[in-house]
């Protein structure tokens, strides 16, 4: 009971919190918000491959990185011809959805990983689990910043994009169904990094840079950084 009580509170608290951020979408395309939330997730891309690294060899990880990358790309085609025979939507607007969609695959692998880190916790002691619960906490509010900044910048309404983070969030229960492995967190660690890996570059890419949104990008890269080598967790 403990571990699901602490896995529902790390997958609402941060969204609850997000509640109270602006609602109106010019919020987040000012340049310095949307700086902030690219840099967010340039960061977790990052963390993500350094991690994996760490628990297993360069093969696998970059292994998995790859498959993100074919996963991207694949939920890109899927959705443009879905969109060619079906939906009436612009170019631009069309985009916009396919980008919110790789957002939110990349997040649901993600909180798997933050729940198995919970778990495992808490078959080791209460304290080990409340102890990684903290630290996932301490990073997720931080990414969720950077998502819903991302997902409100590609055209999701504020309220939507914090209704479909939380659902997504709720990822993390399915770590009480699946047994601790190295390689399984990997992969799951850098598909994730590879889904995300696309859309981001494509992002900077398009991104109209200037003082602001470039101070952002550094805000958002070293608050996440920050916050894990503050509040570290294990996988």
């Amino acid at each position: 009971m403990q571990t699901i009580i602490t896995l529902l509170v790390v997958a609402g608290l941060p969204i609850t919190l997000l509640y109270f951020l602006p609602k109106k979408v010019d919020f987040f395309k000012l340049p310095s918000v949307k700086g902030f939330g690219l840099g967010v997730y340039a960061a977790l891309i990052f963390v993500l491959i350094k991690e994996s690294l760490e628990i297993t060899d360069a093969v696998l990880t970059f292994g998995g990185l790859f498959i993100g990358f074919i996963v991207s790309i694949l939920i890109s085609y899927y959705f443009k011809e879905f969109h060619h025979h079906h939906d009436e939507e612009s170019n631009g607007h069309f985009h916009s959805k396919v980008s919110a969609i790789k957002i939110l695959v990349s997040d649901f692998m993600h909180n798997i990983i933050d729940g198995i880190a919970i778990v495992s916790g808490f078959i080791i002691s209460p304290i080990a689990g409340i102890t990684s619960a903290v630290g996932v906490l301490g990073h997720q509010f931080i990414q969720q910043s950077g998502q819903q900044i991302l997902l409100a910048g590609n055209g999701v309404p504020p309220k939507k994009a914090l209704f479909v983070s939380f659902l997504v969030s709720l990822s993390v229960f399915v770590a009480l169904v699946l047994r601790e492995s190295e390689i399984l967190e990997s992969l799951l660690m850098t598909v994730s990094a590879g889904i995300i890996t696309l859309k981001v570059l494509i992002d900077i890419k398009e991104n109209k840079w200037n003082s602001k949104s470039f101070l952002g990008f550094i805000v958002g890269f070293v608050l996440l950084l920050g916050s894990l080598l503050v509040i570290p967790h294990s996988h």
